[in-house]
């Protein structure tokens, strides 16, 4: 089967387990796609982020930022709004609690913007699958 194919069905799996209406997950799945355009992440980088090995290639970390950007998380001095991210979080962890310890552990500034992507949504995953 096509890596696309299989990619797209991943995609899909993963906001269908997210409490997000059609319309968010549309958008959300629509950023992905254009983010893998514009950055050249590829079909493998994303899958096996999916499944928790993220590429450390700086491809893959730009292509985490594109998604931050057009989700409006980062804005265009390379900044997080931790209020928005919290926000996102919510629809995918149901606990405000539970959150909030998260960012406070996994926000750490960074070198780069891209790094800090990188090291934050490494450790957002950890924290939320038990890692």
């Amino acid at each position: 089967m096509n890596n696309l194919v299989v990619l797209l069905l991943y995609i899909g799996y993963f906001l269908v387990q997210a409490d997000l209406t059609p319309q968010q997950r549309e958008e959300l799945f629509k950023v992905q796609i254009e983010c893998m355009e514009e950055t050249g992440a590829t079909d493998d980088m994303i899958m096996s982020a999916f499944a928790g090995n993220f590429s450390d290639d700086p491809i893959f970390k730009e292509h985490l930022v594109c998604i931050g950007r057009k989700s409006g998380v980062i804005d265009d001095e390379g900044k997080y709004h931790k209020d928005l991210m919290k926000q996102g979080l919510m629809t995918f962890i149901n606990d405000e609690n539970t959150i909030d310890k998260m960012l406070e552990k996994c926000y750490i500034e960074q070198d780069s913007v891209q790094e800090l992507a990188y090291r934050m949504t490494k450790c957002l995953y950890n924290e939320h699958f038990g890692l």
